[in-house]
C-alpha cells in the first residue's frame, strides 16, 4: 500500500464510483480496479462494497479511510513544504455559499490571480455543514462559513457580515404577510442552509406554523419565485443590492437577535498552511 494507491482509494471513494473516479484521475477504469484490489489483497479485506449504483465503503473501508485521509494529508503537507519557493503555486481549492461566491468573492478572486497567476484556483458552491465537511476532510484548503457552528479543529478569519431580512412580493404590505401566512409558501434551501435555520427561527419567534415549504438550490431561483409571487423568503441585503431587485419585492426587517450574521474563513487548525493559502487571507483579512 503506497500513497497513489491511496490517493486513488480516496478518489473512489469521493466520486462514489469506480467509473467517475477513472475519470477524475484521467485512468483507464482497469486499472483503479487493479490498484483497489491490490490493496484488498495486501490488507486482507474488502474495502467496497460493489453495486450498480457505485460502490460504497465496507466498515474496514471506513477505518482505512480516515486513516488515509490524514496520511495524504500529511505527505500533501510535506510536499508544499518542500517545494515552496516563497512564490505562491499550485492548487488552492477554496469553499463557500452562494452569496459569498457571487457578492463577495469575485473582486477577492480577481485580484488573488492577477497578483499570483500560478496559483490553479478552484471554487466549490455549498451549504456550510457540506463545506464545514469538506475542510475537516482536507478536500478543501478553506472556506468562507457562517459563524455559530462549535468546532475546535479550525483556525477562523473574520471575513465579511451580512444583513438578513424577509422577502415577500412586492404586491404585499409588511403587515400582510404574517396576516396571509396561511396562504403563503416559505420558499428555502434544503436543510443544513444557515438561511434555512434563520427564517425557521423568525417563524418561531412570530409565533407561527411551519408552513408549506419549497426547496431550492439557487438564489436566484428563490428570489425570483418570492418576485412573481410564489411566497417568502429570507436573503441577504447584500444580494439584493447587487442584483438591484429590491423594488421588487417587499422587506421586513428582522430582530436584532437575528438580523446579522458573520461570515468567517475556516482553515484545518492541524495542517500548516502554504503560502498560497497564506497570501489569499490577506486579501479579505482586516
Amino acid at each position: 500500500m503506497d500513497i497513489p494507491s491511496l490517493r486513488i482509494f480516496r478518489e473512489v471513494v469521493r466520486e462514489g464510483s469506480f467509473t467517475r473516479a477513472a475519470e477524475k484521475l484521467h485512468f483507464v477504469q482497469s486499472n483503479v480496479t487493479a490498484r483497489i484490489q491490490v490493496m484488498e489483497k495486501e490488507l486482507k479485506t474488502s474495502l467496497f462494497l460493489r453495486s450498480k449504483s457505485g460502490a460504497s465503503l465496507t466498515a474496514k473501508g471506513k477505518i482505512l479511510y480516515d486513516y488515509s485521509e490524514r496520511i495524504l494529508a500529511l505527505t500533501e503537507e510535506a510536499e508544499r513544504a518542500l517545494s515552496e519557493s516563497g512564490i505562491p503555486e499550485g492548487p488552492l481549492e477554496i469553499g463557500s455559499g452562494q452569496t459569498t461566491a457571487s457578492v463577495r468573492l469575485p473582486s477577492i478572486l480577481s485580484k488573488y490571480h492577477l497578483k499570483f497567476p500560478k496559483v490553479r484556483l478552484s471554487l466549490r458552491q455549498g451549504n456550510t455543514e457540506d463545506l464545514v465537511r469538506a475542510v475537516l476532510e482536507n478536500q478543501l484548503d478553506g472556506a468562507f462559513v457562517y459563524e455559530g457552528f462549535p468546532h475546535s479543529q479550525f483556525l477562523e478569519t473574520p471575513a465579511f457580515q451580512e444583513n438578513l431580512v424577509i422577502v415577500a412580493p412586492n404586491t404585499m404590505k409588511r403587515n400582510e404577510v404574517v396576516s396571509s401566512w396561511k396562504q403563503l409558501s416559505i420558499l428555502t434551501f434544503k436543510s443544513g442552509c444557515t438561511f434555512r435555520n434563520r427564517l425557521d427561527q423568525w417563524i418561531q419567534e412570530q409565533s407561527l406554523p411551519p408552513g408549506k415549504r419549497i426547496e431550492f438550490d439557487s438564489l436566484d431561483a428563490i428570489l425570483s419565485c418570492v418576485i412573481s409571487g410564489m411566497g417568502i423568503s429570507l436573503l441577504p441585503e447584500s444580494y439584493l443590492n447587487e442584483r438591484r431587485q429590491k423594488k421588487f419585492v417587499t422587506i421586513l426587517p428582522l430582530s436584532s437577535k437575528l438580523r446579522k450574521i458573520r461570515t468567517v474563513f475556516i482553515r484545518n487548525r492541524e495542517l500548516k498552511s502554504g503560502n498560497s493559502l497564506n497570501e489569499f487571507v490577506r486579501m479579505f483579512e482586516k
